[in-house]
Protein backbone atom coordinates (compact mmCIF):
# COMPACT_ATOMS: atom_id res chain seq x y z
CA UNK A 1 0.00 0.00 0.00
CA UNK A 2 2.98 2.69 1.05
CA UNK A 3 4.43 1.58 -2.01
CA UNK A 4 1.26 2.80 -4.42
CA UNK A 5 0.70 5.93 -2.66
CA UNK A 6 4.48 6.85 -3.35
CA UNK A 7 4.08 5.50 -6.83
CA UNK A 8 0.70 8.01 -7.39
CA UNK A 9 2.60 10.81 -5.85
CA UNK A 10 5.60 10.11 -7.89
CA UNK A 11 3.64 10.09 -11.08
CA UNK A 12 1.60 13.50 -10.65
CA UNK A 13 4.68 15.41 -9.48
CA UNK A 14 6.47 13.96 -12.72
CA UNK A 15 3.57 14.69 -14.87
CA UNK A 16 2.67 18.26 -13.11
CA UNK A 17 6.54 19.64 -13.67
CA UNK A 18 6.17 18.33 -17.55
CA UNK A 19 3.03 20.26 -18.27
CA UNK A 20 4.02 22.88 -16.73
CA UNK A 21 7.50 23.27 -18.83
CA UNK A 22 5.30 22.82 -21.66
CA UNK A 23 3.79 26.32 -20.93
CA UNK A 24 6.50 28.32 -19.81
CA UNK A 25 8.07 27.21 -23.19
CA UNK A 26 5.57 28.38 -25.36
CA UNK A 27 5.88 31.73 -23.90
CA UNK A 28 9.33 32.34 -24.52
CA UNK A 29 11.09 33.82 -27.79
CA UNK A 30 14.22 33.24 -29.32
CA UNK A 31 16.29 35.95 -30.38
CA UNK A 32 18.98 34.96 -32.96
CA UNK A 33 20.10 38.40 -34.10
CA UNK A 34 19.89 40.84 -31.32
CA UNK A 35 20.81 44.42 -33.09
CA UNK A 36 18.81 46.70 -31.09
CA UNK A 37 21.20 48.92 -28.94
CA UNK A 38 19.90 48.93 -25.24
CA UNK A 39 20.57 52.84 -25.11
CA UNK A 40 18.82 55.56 -27.22
CA UNK A 41 20.74 58.37 -29.26
CA UNK A 42 17.74 60.97 -29.47
CA UNK A 43 14.86 60.63 -26.91
CA UNK A 44 11.42 62.12 -27.99
CA UNK A 45 10.14 64.63 -25.36
CA UNK A 46 6.54 64.31 -26.69
CA UNK A 47 4.40 61.40 -25.88
CA UNK A 48 4.98 58.41 -28.25
CA UNK A 49 1.48 56.92 -27.31
CA UNK A 50 -1.63 58.25 -25.44
CA UNK A 51 -5.17 57.79 -24.44
CA UNK A 52 -6.58 60.62 -22.46
CA UNK A 53 -10.51 61.25 -22.13
CA UNK A 54 -12.59 64.18 -20.46
CA UNK A 55 -14.13 63.64 -16.91
CA UNK A 56 -17.27 65.32 -16.39
CA UNK A 57 -16.75 69.27 -16.88
CA UNK A 58 -13.95 69.73 -19.55
CA UNK A 59 -13.64 73.04 -18.11
CA UNK A 60 -11.78 71.48 -14.57
CA UNK A 61 -9.20 69.82 -16.40
CA UNK A 62 -10.66 66.07 -15.14
CA UNK A 63 -9.51 63.66 -17.37
CA UNK A 64 -8.20 59.85 -17.30
CA UNK A 65 -5.72 58.06 -19.23
CA UNK A 66 -1.76 57.72 -19.71
CA UNK A 67 0.65 59.38 -21.85
CA UNK A 68 4.05 57.35 -22.21
CA UNK A 69 7.35 58.81 -23.12
CA UNK A 70 10.80 57.65 -24.09
CA UNK A 71 13.17 57.17 -21.39
CA UNK A 72 17.09 56.68 -22.17
CA UNK A 73 16.52 52.83 -21.99
CA UNK A 74 15.39 51.66 -25.12
CA UNK A 75 12.97 48.91 -23.66
CA UNK A 76 12.17 51.16 -20.67
CA UNK A 77 9.04 53.83 -21.10
CA UNK A 78 7.40 56.48 -18.62
CA UNK A 79 4.17 56.16 -17.61
CA UNK A 80 2.17 59.41 -16.78
CA UNK A 81 -1.05 58.49 -15.74
CA UNK A 82 -3.89 61.07 -14.79
CA UNK A 83 -7.13 60.35 -13.11
CA UNK A 84 -9.40 62.72 -11.59
CA UNK A 85 -6.90 65.58 -10.87
CA UNK A 86 -4.02 63.60 -9.82
CA UNK A 87 -1.01 62.58 -11.77
CA UNK A 88 0.81 59.75 -11.39
CA UNK A 89 3.88 58.10 -12.81
CA UNK A 90 5.41 54.55 -12.93
CA UNK A 91 7.87 52.67 -15.41
CA UNK A 92 6.93 50.01 -18.03
CA UNK A 93 9.76 47.83 -19.47
CA UNK A 94 8.85 45.57 -22.76
CA UNK A 95 11.19 42.80 -23.87
CA UNK A 96 13.09 42.93 -26.50
CA UNK A 97 12.08 41.13 -29.50
CA UNK A 98 14.83 41.41 -31.50
CA UNK A 99 13.07 44.73 -32.82
CA UNK A 100 12.43 48.08 -32.60
CA UNK A 101 9.80 48.42 -29.85
CA UNK A 102 6.59 49.88 -30.91
CA UNK A 103 3.83 50.76 -27.59
CA UNK A 104 0.07 51.45 -28.46
CA UNK A 105 -2.66 52.27 -26.29
CA UNK A 106 -6.18 51.10 -26.59
CA UNK A 107 -9.26 51.72 -25.15
CA UNK A 108 -10.53 49.16 -22.78
CA UNK A 109 -13.92 47.52 -21.83
CA UNK A 110 -14.59 49.57 -19.37
CA UNK A 111 -15.10 53.47 -19.60
CA UNK A 112 -12.48 54.45 -17.44
CA UNK A 113 -10.01 52.21 -18.95
CA UNK A 114 -7.39 51.47 -21.25
CA UNK A 115 -5.13 48.55 -22.79
CA UNK A 116 -1.19 49.16 -22.47
CA UNK A 117 0.87 46.89 -25.19
CA UNK A 118 2.98 46.81 -28.07
CA UNK A 119 3.51 45.09 -31.27
CA UNK A 120 5.26 42.08 -31.95
CA UNK A 121 7.28 40.36 -34.47
CA UNK A 122 4.16 40.30 -36.76
CA UNK A 123 2.70 43.31 -35.97
CA UNK A 124 0.21 41.46 -34.04
CA UNK A 125 -0.80 44.08 -31.02
CA UNK A 126 0.32 42.05 -27.56
CA UNK A 127 -1.79 43.26 -24.96
CA UNK A 128 0.70 43.71 -21.23
CA UNK A 129 -1.00 46.40 -18.73
CA UNK A 130 -4.69 47.16 -17.69
CA UNK A 131 -4.88 50.87 -16.54
CA UNK A 132 -8.44 51.60 -15.10
CA UNK A 133 -10.21 53.75 -12.27
CA UNK A 134 -12.18 51.93 -9.73
CA UNK A 135 -13.50 54.50 -7.27
CA UNK A 136 -10.90 57.25 -6.39
CA UNK A 137 -8.11 55.06 -7.17
CA UNK A 138 -5.91 54.15 -10.06
CA UNK A 139 -4.64 50.95 -10.39
CA UNK A 140 -2.19 49.39 -13.20
CA UNK A 141 -2.34 45.44 -13.25
CA UNK A 142 -0.67 43.15 -15.59
CA UNK A 143 -2.86 41.17 -18.06
CA UNK A 144 0.02 38.95 -19.69
CA UNK A 145 3.84 37.90 -18.92
CA UNK A 146 6.12 37.54 -21.89
CA UNK A 147 9.45 36.28 -21.56
CA UNK A 148 12.66 36.11 -24.08
CA UNK A 149 15.60 34.36 -24.32
CA UNK A 150 19.12 35.56 -25.52
CA UNK A 151 21.84 33.15 -26.41
CA UNK A 152 25.46 34.01 -27.18
CA UNK A 153 27.70 31.91 -29.06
Amino acid sequence: MLVSKSYILFSILFFGCVEKNKVNKEKIEIITNDTIPAIRKNISKKPIAEYIIPIGDPKLDRKFGVKIFETAETFKYLLTMYHDGTIQNDTLTVPNFGIWPVIEVKHGKEKLSCIIGFLGKNKEFKEYKLLYAKGDKLRLTTLHQYGVATYYK
